[in-house]
């Protein structure tokens, strides 16, 4: 198995609350930390874990004025996979529209998207701006 590091050690991963992503009945969920649930919709950021554990929030969300990251989902730990992740949202939620491996921090190739664990037809490969420490 492939894992990825996080390519900027110094900068340190902020204690965030994380979701879990499931599938579940057809449809792809947000889990919370106190186990409640959402129908997944919308853009999130996205690691998979070394015990393969898909955590996910949302792209917007930030903390203080900085946004939440790849590194605070994955606590600045190595990776299988890290990118974003993309549902429909209204009248469709839950329902998967396109992931990539988009990721500034882990920068994950395409090659090992089956790290990801996810449905492969809907990888569509990021490209990776530059990154400032």
């Amino acid at each position: 198995m492939k894992k990825f590091p996080n390519l900027f050690p110094k900068d340190l991963p902020r204690t965030i609350q994380r979701s879990r992503l499931v599938f579940k009945q057809g449809k792809w969920r947000e889990v919370r930390s106190k186990g409640e649930e959402r129908t997944a919709s919308g853009v999130y950021n996205f690691v998979v874990t070394l015990e393969g554990i898909v955590f996910i929030h949302r792209v917007s969300t930030t903390v203080g004025d900085k946004r939440i990251g790849h590194i605070d989902l994955a606590m600045g730990r190595d990776v299988k996979y890290a990118g974003q992740i993309y549902f429909s949202g209204r009248n469709n939620r839950g329902i998967l529209r396109k992931w990539t491996n988009e990721s500034g921090h882990y920068q994950p190739s395409p090659e090992f998207m089956n790290n990801a664990g996810l449905p492969e037809e809907f990888f569509e490969a990021g490209s990776f701006k530059s990154l400032k420490s």
